[in-house]
């Protein structure tokens, strides 16, 4: 299991002698621009980012969009304008985030993407995770559960993040497209509602749904913020239903080895906030680097759960 991606940048830029001779040149100013600090994963990306910028001996500038493509357009802006040699990147949105890499482009100021990918506009390399790869976990966990009941159809609740955003997209066509790829696209049927990827709404959706019908075989949800809010309703109604999240945040961790979740599918905040500014160093000091550096996702089950714990403990805020 690969833990950091620092490694791999350092060696496509096997050319500079080391990584303490890369630090001894000119001081640097990276502008690191977060889709929203309030969730937990993007918080864990902002540690990691902060550790990695203390490592390289660089100034960072970072600034946080709230999922707002007006407010990040204008924090890119700012922080162009305080002299930033490369923005390191995490999209809010798929398309209207574009407006932001085209704004570094005119000011000739090199992107890295990391965590969420845009969909247009020129960048120098993505530090992240396949996102559709995500939800094809959720998908292979469901099919698992299908087979394990045994029942002709499964009827479960779809927790959706912020819509329109690009992680919640990606993840629900990787999950249905799996399902449909797997002969279950008409076995498993999905109630679904957007929760925001926040906790107390995901209580709530799930309360309001569990209160009118307890009858469900599953609840995913494409964060692990959710999935927790509504083991709250799960736990408060006595039921013991199979669920599963996204992100691998301690808690949810916790909560597998106690038997309270079945899973989640863990994604490595440590390489994509950490490689986002490492992408940016190498690229300002003229390494080439390669298009996409993928980093895998991981569905984490009672039986591979102590694996991840060490990894989330370093960088998730206490």
């Amino acid at each position: 299991m690969r833990k950091y991606v620092v490694p791999t940048l350092l060696m496509a830029g096997a050319t500079l002698a080391s990584a303490s001779a890369l630090r001894a040149q000119e001081k640097m100013t990276i502008g690191i621009s977060y889709q929203n600090l309030a969730f937990p994963y993007v918080a864990a990306l902002q540690k990691a980012a902060q550790n990695a910028c203390k490592a390289l001996n660089v100034t960072c500038i970072e600034a946080d969009a709230f999922n707002d493509t007006n407010k990040e357009l204008n924090n890119v802006e700012t922080m162009m304008s305080k002299g930033i040699n490369c923005l390191a990147f995490e999209a809010a949105s798929l398309e209207a985030s574009v407006a932001s890499i085209n704004a570094a482009n005119k000011k000739g100021v090199p992107v890295v993407q990391f965590n969420g990918k845009a969909g247009g506009g020129d960048y120098v390399t993505f530090v992240g995770s396949a996102q559709t790869d995500s939800g094809v976990k959720l998908g292979q966990f469901l099919e698992g559960l299908y087979k394990k009941l045994g029942k002709p159809k499964l009827r479960g609740i779809y927790l959706r993040g912020v819509a329109g955003q690009v992680t919640d997209i990606a993840r629900n066509d990787g999950l249905k497209n799996y399902l449909n790829s797997a002969g279950l696209g008409d076995k498993i049927e999905f109630v679904e509602q957007y929760a925001d990827y926040d906790r107390g709404k995901g209580q709530a959706v799930t309360e309001s749904l569990l209160t009118k019908d307890k009858g469900y075989d599953f609840i995913v949800a494409n964060n692990d913020d959710m999935i927790l809010g509504a083991l709250q309703v799960t736990n408060q109604f006595g039921l013991n239903i199979p669920m599963a999240g996204v992100d691998g945040l301690p808690e949810a961790l916790a909560a597998i080895k106690k038997g309270q979740l079945a899973a989640t599918v863990f994604q490595d905040p440590e390489g994509q906030g950490g490689g986002g500014v490492w992408g940016c160093y190498l690229a300002v000091k003229g390494v080439k680097l390669p298009k996409d550096f993928l980093i895998p996702f991981t569905l984490v089950t009672p039986d591979n759960v102590d694996n991840f714990v060490a990894i989330a403990d370093r960088v998730y805020v206490k």
